[in-house]
């Protein structure tokens, strides 16, 4: 399950993933990071990812269609968790995608919300 409040203001989206992403739960969280993206040009997202089982085939293609055809428009990623294989995946491909990226753990929580705003 995904899922993600917007702070229209601030231009950030938090995700919370905890188990398995659905194509319609990725549908939403797209339409939400366009419209942060209308609005502040850029976006800053945190993702909060408590447990991994996947993601739907059709959400995965999404994933990648939509990442691909937004590369520019990424202000800022924060990556919170505690599953090492994803902290390790986020570091290392990084540098594929514009923008700043950082890797917190869990207990960085707060941390993470303060640098994805800016500070």
């Amino acid at each position: 399950m995904m899922t993600f409040e917007t702070d229209m203001e601030a231009g950030v989206i938090e995700f919370t993933v905890d188990g398995e992403v659905t194509r319609a739960e990725y549908d939403a969280a797209t339409e939400a990071m366009d419209a942060v993206i209308a609005r502040h040009g850029k976006l800053r997202g945190l993702a909060v990812v408590r447990d991994f089982a996947g993601m739907e085939l059709a959400a995965w293609w999404k994933d990648i269609s939509w990442g691909t055809s937004h590369l520019g428009k990424i202000a800022r990623v924060a990556v919170v968790t505690d599953i090492a294989w994803i902290a390790t995946a986020t570091r290392t491909t990084s540098w594929m995608v514009p923008g700043e990226h950082r890797v917190f753990a869990l207990e960085a929580l707060e941390a993470a919300r303060d640098w994805v705003r800016g500070g």
